[in-house]
């Protein structure tokens, strides 16, 4: 039987859910819970495990990727930069090197690299990679020397990385230690001290356990959140929901049909509506995933300020589960003054309460004075 959610019952078990409510945890756990987390911007990762860890204060990215090599820094969702537990390493890329690259004429046009020289540069990783880490440009030196194709020395140099990812995916490298503000990568084999001849993890194993983290974290979602989620096409999405159907639950939230796992539809259904007030950064998982609680979450005619052009996602004011206006940090002088630009004239026990989470979550992570301003 179909479960029947309101969204009050949804956001008010995904706000606890994503540990906003009640904080708790270390990183790398965290991380497991939200499924990864996205990284392209450093400081918005690092603000997105503040808002949700035990203790903000404590947390240490580059000590957790670069010295205790915990977590991964690594193409994968979309293709966007995430950080992954490295525990789960295996798993995520069983999953990963499941999704299709679409090779299409227009992608080479754009890229300049065919598709017969793009799986050569991803065969060619391992044998260029070495013990060390190599920055992009010795990367592509390398990669050059071993596939004699030394003319796609600037598609090797992008900082889209478009020609690298699909070895991301496969597994074969990821970000090492930045070597003076630059990039670097390693052999993951290498990198996180793992036999490189080990059996390869089951895909349906992995893809089940990626499912259940997914859905536990942004749930209900449907097969086109899957999809946009995942980076695959809505056919892909739908046939991974049909091949792991029967350990999940659908349900129905204002008429629109979803996924949830049975825990998840169990918990919501005992949720009451969502309370609290959270400063979240940039590119937020909560913001991010799923797109189609965006019309409930996002007020009409704001959804451009939250998700801004080239893909850019706004720090947000969440209030009881909903956005309510958008945030920008300045610095000057040691101190740091977040300006909320509210959609809506906000009460007064909505800023005392934004107050307070600024200071509880972000002053730790900050440093110097932080305060609350009002556009």
């Amino acid at each position: 039987m179909t479960a029947t959610l309101t969204w009050d019952q949804v956001l008010g078990w995904r706000v606890g859910r994503q540990r906003l409510t009640d904080p708790s945890g270390d990183p790398v756990e965290v991380v497991s819970t939200l499924a990864g987390v996205q990284a392209q911007v450093a400081a918005s990762a690092h603000q997105a495990l503040a808002v949700r860890c035990g203790t903000p204060a404590g947390i240490d990215v580059d000590r957790l990727l670069w010295k205790d090599r915990a977590l991964v820094k690594t193409w994968a969702m979309r293709g966007t930069l995430h950080l992954l537990p490295a525990a789960e390493w295996d798993d995520w890329v069983a999953v990963l090197r499941t999704r299709e690259w679409r090779i299409t004429p227009g992608w080479v046009r754009y890229h300049g690299v065919t598709e017969d020289e793009l799986h050569a540069v991803t065969d060619a990783i391992p044998e260029a990679l070495g013990d060390e880490p190599l920055t992009r440009d010795e990367l592509a030196e390398r990669v050059a020397a071993v596939t004699g194709l030394s003319h796609l020395g600037e598609q090797l140099r992008s900082g889209w990385s478009q020609v690298l990812k699909p070895a991301a995916n496969r597994g074969l490298l990821c970000q090492g230690p930045p070597r003076e503000g630059t990039v670097t990568f390693v052999d993951p084999a290498r990198w996180l001290r793992t036999p490189r001849r080990r059996p390869a993890r089951d895909p349906d194993v992995a893809m089940a356990g990626v499912l259940t983290r997914f859905l536990d974290a942004y749930g209900p979602a449907t097969r086109d959140d899957l999809a946009r989620w995942l980076g695959v096409t809505p056919k892909a999405a739908r046939l991974i929901l049909e091949a792991h159907g029967d350990a999940l639950a659908e349900v129905e939230v204002a008429g629109r049909a979803a996924w949830m796992t049975p825990a998840g539809v169990a918990a919501a259904a005992s949720s009451g509506p969502a309370d609290g007030v959270f400063l979240l950064p940039g590119f937020d998982p909560y913001v991010l995933a799923p797109i189609s609680h965006r019309e409930e979450i996002i007020p009409a005619g704001r959804v451009d300020a939250v998700s801004r052009s080239a893909g850019w996602i706004s720090p947000v004011l969440l209030v009881d589960g909903r956005i309510a206006g958008t945030w920008e940090p300045s610095a000057d002088r040691g101190t740091t003054t977040v300006t909320v630009t509210p959609f809506a004239p906000l009460p007064e026990r909505v800023l005392a309460a934004a107050r307070a989470h600024l200071a509880d979550r972000y002053a730790p992570v900050l440093g110097g004075d932080v305060r609350l301003a009002v556009a």
